[in-house]
């Protein structure tokens, strides 16, 4: 089991994810996970950290298809 901090572009701060021996991500802490839904509540909200901003300008079509999913979020959701 490993325990890494990794930069959350979306927050804008450090999130940290808990792997297995394998390197399977099985638990994200972070005070915007919904581990129920698997998503991000600030994406959810529609505020985040400066990259979320600046995405939220781009086109509709082009940020549809990540949806409001955590980026980091635990394998098999």
């Amino acid at each position: 089991m490993g325990v890494r901090s990794i930069h959350c572009p979306v927050l804008g701060a450090r999130v940290t994810h808990v792997t297995d021996l394998q390197g399977t991500v099985t638990r994200i802490m972070c005070s915007e996970y919904d581990a129920a839904t698997g998503g991000c509540r600030c994406k959810m909200s529609g505020y985040g950290g400066p990259l979320a901003q600046l995405l939220a300008l781009a086109s509709a079509s082009a940020t549809a298809s990540r949806g409001v999913a955590c980026i980091f979020r635990v394998s098999g959701e």
